[in-house]
């Protein structure tokens, strides 16, 4: 709770252990860093803000908003399934999320379900710019170690250079799991997941949910 402010907040930090770590340590506090620099620039009802942030050798935190509807983890399993009509509605307001930190300069290169909050029953938050991009850094590529593979496009898998059309394609596939309770690949290993992001064409939504209509099947074919 912030007494000044009169507001709950969520505190995120940095595990003393991690920081110390030779090689973690350096990734986190990377991180930590990226994140800090957007403090109040991503001002947006689809993106969680960031009110404050201490990077330091011993102490990395960030103070951001408290949203307290959970991510959207739970509504990718079979059974467990939003109607058809939130989806469309989630991902809608994950775009224009995206779109306005795209006009920033900022590439978000983590969209996945567990970086998507509930903030309602349809209202959604964007989380977790610790892995962003911005059009005025020199290095645009992968950073290894950050990001899920299951998510990534395939310039991502590929370490090569990316720009806002990565962040269409996560969203591309963080709908199809929404909507069918599977991934669009499915791999044992992350080399298999990373051949088959670049060399396959994942099953249509509608093959694996029938009821869903054919424009979903073009939309997210068209985001991946």
């Amino acid at each position: 709770r912030d007494p000044f402010a009169q507001r709950d907040v969520a505190i995120k930090v940095a595990a003393p252990d991690a920081l110390r770590d030779p090689e973690r340590g350096k990734l986190y506090t990377h991180l930590f860093l990226n994140e800090a620099s957007l403090v109040g620039k991503l001002t947006h009802p689809h993106i969680v803000h960031i009110y404050d942030a201490v990077v330091a050798d011993a102490l990395c935190y960030i103070v951001m908003e408290y949203v307290p509807g959970g991510t959207l983890d739970p509504y990718t399993a079979p059974g467990w399934l939003l109607p058809v009509e939130k989806v469309v509605e989630i991902i809608f307001k994950c775009t224009r999320a995206l779109d306005f930190a795209f006009r920033l300069g900022i590439t978000h290169r983590d969209i996945k379900p567990a970086n998507i909050l509930m903030a309602g029953e349809t209202d959604i938050k964007i989380s977790d710019f610790g892995a962003s991009i911005t059009s005025s850094g020199t290095d645009r590529t992968q950073i290894s170690g950050i990001g899920s593979p299951a998510y990534m496009s395939p310039q991502q898998v590929q370490e090569i250079a990316l720009d806002h059309r990565t962040d269409i394609y996560s969203l591309g596939v963080v709908m199809y799991q929404l909507l069918t309770g599977e991934l669009p690949f499915q791999a044992s290993t992350n080399y298999n997941m990373v051949y088959q992001i670049i060399n396959t064409e994942p099953a249509r939504p509608s093959a694996l949910r029938s009821s869903l209509p054919p424009v979903l099947d073009v939309i997210v074919a068209r985001a991946m």
